[in-house]
């Protein structure tokens, strides 16, 4: 069972993966182990930047970027929620060792245990992801 422990919204702005990072951490600080917690912030830096970045949150005036988190079964649930894009929707992108981006979902991919994406042309895209609260399974360093 998924226990919400909270839901902001963000402006759809560069300068808010900062204030979402602190928002995060303050929220789960104490609710998950130190590894799980850095993971999570870090995906979640990740997702929203691409949220910023790739959606109409990021493109229109008063665009924003809602992010839930939970926890339930061991495992800490993340969902990042934008306004959507006409172009496309979150993928996995192959990226070159000289590239200066492209590997927010490929981190997610690599270190969550579980994520997906959903779309509803009328509510927006969410991609959401789980990585396991003890700090288990983490990405190896």
């Amino acid at each position: 069972m998924l226990h919400p422990l909270g839901h902001a919204e963000f402006a759809g702005t560069p300068c808010s993966v900062a204030t979402m990072r602190a928002w995060a951490r303050h929220l789960l600080n104490g609710k998950v182990a130190n590894t799980a917690l850095d993971d999570v912030v870090l995906l979640l830096s990740e997702v929203v930047t691409n949220s910023v970045v790739h959606s109409d949150s990021g493109r229109t005036a008063g665009g924003s970027v809602t992010v839930c988190l939970g926890l339930g079964g061991g495992m800490v649930h993340a969902e990042v929620i934008d306004d959507g894009s006409e172009a496309s929707l979150p993928f996995v992108r192959a990226t070159g060792l000289d590239s200066d981006g492209g590997r927010g979902l490929f981190l997610v991919e690599a270190m969550a245990a579980g994520w997906g994406v959903h779309h509803d042309t009328e509510a927006g895209t969410a991609v959401w992801f789980r990585v396991a609260a003890d700090g288990a399974g983490t990405f190896p360093t």
